[in-house]
């Protein structure tokens, strides 16, 4: 087993500490669980081991390499099971989703964006996306992932919380539960070797209590001697126990090395209906009928093996002879098997050519190969493939993600299982932090490095008429929040974005700069791209140059039509004063008609006044255009930078207000809970 790791600090003063002799019933029958499991799962330890050793390519018992050597016929080690699991992980990661909280009723919306972004803020912490990772490895090999929320001491004022890792080699539960989720499980915990130097780390003087032992008496488990040669050193040890159990409907742990209990507790954590729960959530791929829990290796088992026995034999029958040799051939038989055996060898006999002849069973070849064929195909067949997969040139992204998704439909009752394990994570981290995020906090929103955009989690902020009110306090969201499963984003800024690619995708006119601004590019590039769709289009340009020259034509032509038409009328005139009269004159013009045409003329130059100051207007609207758009996008940027700065100020301020006040509190030591392990 490897050694646990010590931190003082997990603990706080509500733990209670072993003084005296009324526990040691309690610790018996503690005791006495744990060694129930080790004797009644040790089948289903058994096969864990060997699962492990299929997927690390060690797949040959010491008694078959026995008789291959005793054969001459090589261990050939064909591993199909280990890559097919890698592929399985690796393909349920890529299709992987994140925490999403939807309300339920119509006022519960602003909470349910809030407690997305706490639960995905404790997973990122945690780097949940490798954890579950990890126990999705374990479930299909092992038959069983384990993690852990934690406590730790924080720098807000409050603890923090965070999901582990565990390995389940070291984890043991109720032998009677049958429930993929362990919830009808009395106890469970981990166990892992210490030195008893760093039990002090624990508790004061408990490695004096240890040492005082003669023996620790307990049931050791096959995963135990599997480790034992990591253990070279003369150093005592002793094996500690970390042990969650369930004592009048409450959760309760203690830890216990050998016969001394060292501490002891009450579980922190509670659900949504304030009931405790403990901090272990373990989930298991299958159930057989006797209660054993298993991986895929069980199915893989028999096709690898007929992969490495047919492959060996087929390559054990490439290297045999066999002679047939009439009495009197050959003057030592032994002499002629090892050269008939060599692949240079000379046979020497006596008669014609009948008399030896060497014989390859080429026929039980092409039968071993067959067998190989079909066994690897077996394998090959379980789970996403190529062949469901029906990769090609022309097919699209979405083509590609539903035949994976095809491909992974066998998978369904342990796909069911693992994502029933991450919604219990997650509405337990969401309680918690209702519980104990007390402080105010700011968690990030978007994730620009350079445009940093926080959300205020149980902040103080004054309303309208001054008065302070809290600002998303945890502890007043209402918890009628349905957790489900969204799509993979590390913020809640990516929801933005996906949504608004969704609508520009049905034909919704959604504005580029939103979705721009919505994306996960930097702010430089942000505002290049800006400044592109603000700058006016070329071909746009060109047509209203073309309109306004069109325009300036038509006002000159109509100018000139006027200049003609006055002109002729001056000269009708000079004519009517110069040249003598008609035998029949024309009647005289009026005063009137010549006011009238001179005005029909002022007219018609007015007209073509006005319609050159239109083009002109036009023009210089044209010109002034882009102008007004830097001039507004200069305004608005100025605008953030300012509303920045006054953020940044007031950041500056409360903090340096909060540093006051640890400096005033320094003196008091921060107590928070972490349960062990």
């Amino acid at each position: 087993m490897q050694t646990i790791t010590l931190d003082r600090s997990e603990y706080s003063d509500t733990n209670r500490t072993n003084t005296g002799a009324n526990d040691e019933k309690q610790l018996r029958r503690l005791r006495k669980e744990f060694e129930d499991y080790a004797s009644v799962k040790a089948r289903e330890i058994d096969e864990q081991r060997m699962s492990w050793r299929y997927y690390h390519a060690d797949q040959w018992t010491i008694e078959q390499l026995k008789i291959l050597k005793k054969r001459g016929q090589p261990p050939i080690t064909f591993d199909r099971t280990g890559r097919k699991l890698d592929s399985l992980v690796g393909t349920i990661r890529k299709l992987r989703t994140d925490c999403k909280c939807y309300p339920n009723t119509p006022q519960g919306e602003a909470g349910a964006e809030v407690a997305t972004q706490v639960i995905r803020t404790i997973c990122d912490a945690s780097q949940f996306e490798d954890l579950e990772t990890e126990c999705c490895r374990d479930a299909s090999v092992h038959g069983i992932g384990v993690s852990e929320l934690m406590l730790e001491t924080g720098d807000q004022g409050d603890p923090d919380l965070r999901f582990e890792y565990r390995d389940p080699k070291t984890f043991f539960y109720d032998p009677r539960s049958v429930k993929f989720d362990f919830s009808d499980g009395r106890f469970h915990g981990i166990y892992k070797w210490a030195d008893i130097g760093e039990l002090d780390e624990l508790v004061e003087g408990a490695s004096d209590q240890v040492a005082s032992m003669q023996t620790d008496g307990g049931i050791w488990t096959a995963f135990d001697s599997d480790r034992e040669t990591l253990w070279t050193d003369n150093r005592d040890r002793v094996r500690l126990v970390d042990h969650w159990y369930i004592e009048r409907g409450v959760w309760k742990w203690c830890l216990h090395a050998g016969t001394v209990l060292l501490m002891e507790g009450d579980s922190p954590f509670y659900d949504a209906r304030n009931k405790s729960i403990s901090k272990y959530f373990a989930y298991a791929n299958q159930i057989d009928g006797d209660g054993d829990h298993y991986g895929f290796v069980r199915r893989m088992r028999g096709p690898q093996d007929a992969m490495n026995q047919h492959r060996s034999k087929a390559i054990h029958i490439m290297n045999t002879r066999q002679l047939k040799v009439k009495d009197g051939a050959v003057d030592d038989i032994e002499v002629a098997r090892r050269e008939a055996a060599r692949p240079d060898g000379v046979l020497s006999y006596h008669g014609d050519d009948k008399d030896l002849q060497v014989i390859q069973p080429e026929q039980e070849f092409i039968q071993q190969t067959n067998y190989y064929q079909d066994a690897k195909a077996e394998i090959d067949n379980f789970g996403p493939n190529q062949a469901l997969v029906a990769m090609g040139q022309n097919t699209s992204g979405r083509a590609y993600n539903m035949a994976q998704q095809a491909g992974l439909s066998e998978l369904g009752p342990f796909l069911k299982n693992f994502r029933m394990w991450k919604l219990a994570q997650y509405r337990a981290a969401w309680c918690a932090a209702q519980r104990y995020w007390t402080a105010q906090r700011f968690l990030r929103v978007t994730g620009d490095q350079e445009i940093a955009q926080f959300m205020m989690i149980n902040g103080v902020e004054l309303d309208q008429w001054g008065r302070p009110q809290l600002v998303n306090a945890l502890g007043q969201i209402d918890v009628d929040i349905t957790i489900g499963e969204g799509p993979d984003t590390e913020t809640v800024m990516g929801d933005v974005f996906d949504t608004l690619m969704a609508l520009a995708q049905n034909n919704v006119p959604v504005p580029p700069q939103a979705i721009i601004e919505a994306s996960y590019l930097p702010a430089s590039e942000k505002k290049k791209l800006n400044m592109l769709i603000s700058q006016p289009n070329p071909v746009q340009v060109a047509a209203q140059q073309a309109a306004i020259q069109k325009t300036n034509a038509e006002a000159q032509k109509l100018q000139a039509e006027a200049g003609k038409a006055q002109t002729g009328s001056l000269l009708n005139l000079a004519k009517a004063r110069t040249e003598g009269m008609p035998a029949q004159p024309p009647p005289p013009q009026t005063p009137l008609d010549i006011a009238e045409k001179v005005a029909n003329i002022r007219a018609t130059n007015a007209t073509a006044a006005h319609k050159m100051a239109s083009v002109n207007k036009m023009d210089h609207d044209a010109l002034m255009a882009p102008l007004e758009l830097i001039a507004e996008h200069v305004q608005r940027r100025d605008d953030r930078v300012q509303e920045t700065l006054h953020k940044n100020a007031d950041r500056e301020q409360d903090d340096r207000h909060k540093n006051a006040d640890r400096e005033v509190k320094k003196k008091e030591p921060l107590r928070s809970f972490r349960p062990p392990l």
